[in-house]
């Protein structure tokens, strides 16, 4: 008789232990990036992008990325003007990794999506360079190559967001 019951509180002290357990933290580091909306702007040799995201307090944002490139004449030479693209993802540490939609094309209505890595420096969000590898139709970031910051295209500054 007292087995069962013995089996029961054990069974029961397990299950009240494991509750508790695996739920995602709140404290997320993100250098000084609260909860709420951000947005930011970056300029380089004529071209131009704007960023605008909203972070909700796992660390999650959602927002816009929208990059204009002057001189479309290289591997980007299809992609002009992305206005209104959707960026989402999350922060890792002081790095935000995200997806980055896009239309393209001559006609604009191609989509694509990249992964976009920004590594949170002092006020500004630095934009990474890294080898991308495609798999079952979605690419992502090589991640047996490093990311690069020391070369980046964009340096985002902050701005204060329009309402």
């Amino acid at each position: 008789m007292k087995t069962p019951i013995y089996t029961l509180a054990f069974v029961a002290s397990i299950f009240l232990f494991s509750c508790g357990q695996g739920k995602k933290s709140n404290a997320i580091n993100m250098g000084h990036l609260s909860e709420g909306k951000h947005c930011y702007v970056a300029a380089l040799e004529g071209d131009s992008a704007t960023l605008t995201f909203d972070i909700d307090k796992y660390g999650s944002i959602k927002g816009q990325l929208n990059i204009n490139y002057q001189k479309a004449d290289s591997a980007v030479a299809s992609r002009e003007n992305t206005a209104g693209d959707l960026i989402k993802g999350e922060f890792r540490g002081d790095t935000l990794f995200a997806d980055y939609s896009f239309k393209s094309g001559k006609t604009g209505k191609e989509k694509y999506a990249n992964p976009v890595a920004l590594l949170h420096k002092g006020d500004t969000l630095v934009m990474g360079r890294g080898r991308i590898y495609e798999y079952l139709g979605r690419t992502y970031f090589d991640p047996k190559t490093p990311i690069d910051f020391s070369k980046s295209k964009f340096r985002f500054m902050p701005v204060e967001c329009k309402k």
